[in-house]
């Protein structure tokens, strides 16, 4: 299984972004803009690859530990540009420094499991909107959305996900939520938490089990 740590913007900045996408994009005639499936948009923290049997739990629990050393942090999205010609994102600002900090917490979870932590992500944080930017039209768009800056939110836990490649909609990829962690372990998560919080026996960071998937 492929398992990668994620934050997930609330639906309200997605809501902003999808208009300002909706404003700038072709309506007609045409084909549809190939936008990735909104349930697949999110922020990477670390990717973890192939993991063995097992691994969930153990990375859950490690994730929640790592983060826990991580106060809440606020981001907007901002700005838009194109990666590798075909790769469409949108950028993120606010409090960027404490994301990197984000960044380098999660990817040493996976060491929990007995393999090396991964190399940094080179590409610098995003949220992947497409993967089609070489189309002409697409590509317009993300230079109009070059200016663009959505509302700011506060990120106080972070998902570990799994990544089933062609199995989603549209043979887009199919990424599951399989539990959450919060920044620290005073974090109060919000009353959109699913599944059941369960606490280590050493009274580490509560970790969340959930099986939500395509979030």
């Amino acid at each position: 299984m492929r398992f990668f740590a994620a934050v997930r913007p609330p639906d309200a900045v997605l809501d902003h972004l999808s208009l300002a996408l909706a404003a700038v994009l072709p309506q007609a005639p045409g084909p549809a803009p190939p936008l990735l499936p909104r349930a697949n948009w999110h922020v990477t923290l670390a990717f973890y690859g192939e993991q063995p049997d097992g691994a969930e739990p153990v990375l859950l629990s490690a994730l929640a530990e790592a983060l826990a050393r991580t106060e809440p942090f606020s981001l907007e999205l901002r700005g838009a540009g194109v990666f590798r010609r075909k790769v469409g994102w949108i950028g993120l600002g606010g409090q960027t420094a404490a994301l990197a900090q984000a960044m380098r917490a999660a990817a040493e979870a996976v060491a929990e499991v007995g393999r090396p932590a991964p190399p940094p992500l080179g590409a610098r944080p995003h949220l992947t909107v497409t993967r089609a930017a070489d189309r002409p039209d697409v590509g317009r768009a993300l230079r109009a959305l070059s200016v663009y800056q959505g509302p700011s939110w506060l990120v106080t836990e972070a998902h570990l996900m799994s990544s089933e490649l062609g199995r989603g909609p549209a043979g887009h990829a199919l990424y599951s939520r399989l539990g959450s962690a919060p920044l620290n372990p005073g974090t109060v998560l919000s009353s959109q938490t699913w599944g059941h919080t369960l606490r280590r026996a050493d009274s580490g960071p509560e970790v969340t089990f959930d099986g939500l998937a395509g979030s």
